[in-house]
């Protein structure tokens, strides 16, 4: 029951962290301040160029945009990855 809980949520911060993302870098790309293979390495870390490009489109529109935060993915990442074995543990006699 705790691995599937855990399978599920690590799901659902993954599916948020690529919509936050996508939201942030393809506003980012679509003013030019990167390219798509450059905002897809900020999808898994952080950079200075990530960072630069960030400021610079939260200075254009700080209300609708907040900076992605690559170690969500790897939060996402490590719950699915943890999840089979607490599932497997609950089983275990």
């Amino acid at each position: 029951m705790l691995g599937r809980a855990l399978c599920a949520g690590g799901c659902v911060v993954i599916a948020a962290a690529l919509a936050w993302w996508w939201i942030t870098f393809g506003e980012v790309v679509s003013y030019g301040y990167l390219t798509w293979g450059e905002a897809g390495n900020c999808l898994l870390r952080s950079s200075d160029i990530c960072s630069l490009a960030t400021a610079l489109c939260l200075g254009s529109h700080p209300r609708l945009l907040v900076a992605y935060w690559s170690s969500a993915l790897w939060i996402g990442l490590i719950a699915i990855s943890a999840s089979p074995l607490l599932g497997a543990r609950a089983k275990a006699p």
